[in-house]
């Protein structure tokens, strides 16, 4: 491997760059009881089978070669990545779904033997095996019974187990709550992507903003009321969400009705096309959070941006492929929506009990100290911990001179997480 294509691979998000030729790898296809498909790779260390396995998802990505892979196997443990239904593709994302594929992975782990699971949750891994993990932990007949759009989920018929410990690496709140923290607020109008009230803009020079690299600074009241707003741009899109969905429950009903066969030929087809159209919301302008642009926000050692977008946010914001830009309704509440998605994890990490870990990147653009403050007050675990992995971005690079001086932070992280698990489980 050259260096220019090593250096290219070590930028990937969430894969390893080399992995030792003795460590297994078990392909894995997998059907979950509601026929969803996923697949992933089962790792094993040389020549041993352990007893213990770490377990990763992510909702849409691909960690089926995650960068902890190499570290773990390397100290005796096996590594499932397991990826969703929904790989590179949230369009109709429904959280309540990836239960089904979580839960099918986790029984094959029994299956072959496993007699711990760890549950790593990584980015948006973290909210949603936190999500798994409370529903697994309450009685069937508890557990969740309807998606946000009403559909009919069935949990309580699902075998769950559920996992030994859980970890949670440069986890945000879930992407509801993410989406809280990015929507921009001076969209006056959800069909005009122009539109804007300069008033709430972060853009607007009169707000405080001052051209990327120049750090902004934003009014704290005027922050306050920011933050209302985009609390009610989502529940304004909720609403829409809730009207498309609204319309087809209409005419599916028209289409079922006593009636129906008396209507005109042309009436019958009206009524059928629109039962069966499957409306798509296109959402701009999601990459809106002062924190990106004002440090004194939550302050923490990261740069100036965000991950979503090269330099300044506000080409993310207006640009193509913006975070939930093009959604289904059901996908929208289920999975972007804060003010209506039950994959919130503040509240799922309250059904946690099992031991659990709290890891925050330092360096990291877009989660912030007092998020994981939260997480850590919020944990239903008696055993709970949170530590900081310093000069570390989201990915677990490092940050600056003073994170290549520590050297790499997913090492580091091995380093963290291994002695912790094994003062809980013991050994592999």
């Amino acid at each position: 491997m050259s260096p220019r294509s090593e250096q290219r691979l070590r930028r990937l998000p969430f894969a390893f760059t080399s992995l030792d030729p003795a460590v297994s790898r078990e392909p894995v296809y997998l059907e979950a009881s509601d026929t969803g498909q996923s697949f992933g790779i089962l790792y094993c260390p040389p020549g041993r089978r352990p007893k213990t396995v770490f377990y990763l998802m992510h909702p849409r990505g691909e960690f089926s070669r995650h960068y902890v892979v190499p570290g773990l196997t390397a100290r005796g443990y096996a590594v499932f990545g397991h990826n969703s239904r929904y790989l590179n593709n949230d369009t109709d994302m429904v959280h309540e779904r990836l239960l089904f594929d979580i839960a099918a992975g986790m029984r094959w782990l029994r299956e072959r033997g496993f007699e711990r699971v760890v549950l790593l949750g990584n980015s948006g891994g973290g909210s949603l095996l936190a999500f798994y993990q409370a529903q697994a932990s309450l009685t069937p007949s508890s557990r969740l019974k309807l998606t946000p759009s009403g559909e009919r989920i069935d949990l309580a018929g699902e075998a769950m187990p559920p996992g030994d410990l859980y970890i949670a690496v440069a986890a945000h709140l879930g992407e509801g709550r993410f989406m809280l923290n990015v929507l921009d607020p001076s969209v006056a109008d959800e069909h005009d992507p122009t539109s804007y009230d300069p008033a709430w803009d972060m853009y607007n020079p009169d707000n405080g903003y001052r051209p990327f690299p120049e750090p902004s600074t934003y009014d704290r009241g005027w922050l306050a009321e920011y933050r209302a707003r985009q609390r009610e741009r989502s529940r304004r899109i909720d609403a829409i969400a809730r009207e498309y969905l609204a319309e087809h429950a209409f005419f599916r009903g028209e289409l079922r009705a006593e009636g129906f066969a008396a209507l005109s030929g042309w009436a019958r087809s009206l009524v059928a096309r629109r039962a069966r159209l499957g409306r798509y919301m296109v959402i701009y302008r999601t990459l809106a959070n002062p924190a990106y642009l004002d440090p004194t926000i939550d302050p923490s050692r990261r740069p100036l941006g965000s991950i979503f977008s090269p330099g300044d946010p506000i080409i993310g914001n207006y640009g193509y492929g913006g975070l939930a830009r093009v959604m289904t309704p059901r996908g929208w509440l289920s999975t972007w929506s804060g003010t209506s998605s039950q994959a919130d994890l503040p509240d799922s990490i309250q059904k946690v009990t099992v031991p659990t870990l709290i890891v925050f990147a330092d360096g990291d653009c877009d989660i912030f100290p007092s998020e994981q403050r939260e997480l850590l007050e919020k944990s239903g675990a008696s055993d709970k911990q949170l530590v900081t992995l310093e000069w570390a971005d989201h990915y677990l690079n490092p940050v600056g001179e003073a994170g290549q001086r520590l050297g790499d932070p997913r090492e580091r992280l091995n380093d963290l997480i291994v002695p912790w698990v094994e003062e809980r489980l013991g050994g592999p």
